[in-house]
């Protein structure tokens, strides 16, 4: 069933609220700089649930992921001149419309819990501004499938995909300028009458699934709304790519697609990078400038890399 047309929308002040989360949780300190936002009687580890500005609507529940990419460019972006809402319900910051990024993204969900790789997020709005693109990669994404308050949920998958996707090392403070955060909000869910009921660039589907060799094995696995449009994918190459990363290797008979149970959803999205952060909530002062906090980290985070090496690190999906 369908949920109702008054699904929440993902706006430009759920990404601020995620910078002003991962801020203070890499720099206690900020919490005294801008406590009308953040209450600076939170403890650094607890989640912000009461902030004195209103970033949510209140009791609004919905899954959700947030994305934090890193701008690909030795320089940060330019700062957005405006933003827009896009087709098919995607809101986003216009002038990243023809940036590019990779999404492999991690899902942990209350009830029961998938994985997702996007491979490719991109916007599909026209340009409005004269601002120039730049090229993003992904740095950590978390969500759920299951519905969360909002409010709550927000700074917790904001921290936990910053610093917690064990796939990549966790976000610190110097990298703060390069990144942009994105909210997806997952709304109008649907039960598929099979696994080729959705339509490419509108709905984003989980499916599920049984082994068909009896060992009682299950799979589910999701692709958000955008993945399939910006591959060139059509439904069914998109959903045997996503057999494939639920982790079946097995062959997809008709049979084994017959028996797929699959839900479409749509999203409602929103991106906003560091320095439209900082000029929203900051009136344009940057928070970390000329902070010992900034120039201690980079030190930290160079050592790091040179104790590391040239070590791959296991990518890991939570099943």
């Amino acid at each position: 069933m369908a949920d109702d047309d008054d699904s929440p929308v993902a706006t430009a002040e759920m990404c601020n609220y995620c910078f002003e989360a991962l801020l203070k949780k890499l720099r206690p300190s900020h919490a005294h700089d801008n406590d009308d936002d953040i209450s600076k009687d939170d403890e650094v580890d607890t989640i912000p649930t009461k902030p004195r500005r209103q970033y949510t609507p209140p009791n609004v529940k919905c899954p959700l992921f947030v994305t934090w990419e890193k701008c690909q460019s030795p320089t940060p972006p330019p700062l957005l001149s405006k933003v827009s809402t896009g087709t098919s319900g995607i809101t986003t910051p216009s002038a990243y419309s023809s940036a590019t990024s990779r999404a492999s993204s991690s899902i942990i969900s209350d009830d029961d819990t998938s994985a997702h790789n996007t491979n490719s997020e991109s916007d599909s709005t026209p340009p409005e501004t004269t601002t120039a693109a730049a090229a993003y990669d992904l740095r950590g994404c978390i969500g759920t499938l299951s519905k969360r308050n909002l409010q709550h949920a927000l700074s917790e998958f904001a921290i936990t995909s910053a610093l917690h996707d064990r796939r990549f090392d966790p976000i610190s403070i110097h990298e703060l300028p390069m990144l942009r955060v994105g909210v997806s909000l997952l709304v109008k869910y649907e039960v598929c009458q099979d696994c080729f009921d959705w339509v490419v660039g509108v709905h984003g589907i989980i499916i599920k699934f049984g082994s068909n060799n009896n060992t009682g094995e299950q799979y589910s696995a999701t692709y958000l709304p955008e993945v399939a449009k910006d591959q060139s994918w059509n439904q069914k190459e998109a959903v045997v790519s996503l057999i494939r990363k639920a982790g079946y290797h097995g062959h997809v008979t008709n049979e084994l697609l017959s028996s797929i149970h699959c839900t479409r959803y749509q999203s409602s999205k929103f991106r906003v990078s560091y320095q439209d952060y900082v000029m929203m909530m900051h009136a344009g002062k940057d928070p970390l400038l000329n902070s010992a906090d900034l120039m201690m980290a980079a030190i930290v985070a160079e050592e790091m890399a040179k104790k590391k090496g040239n070590n791959s690190k296991k990518f890991c999906a939570i099943m």
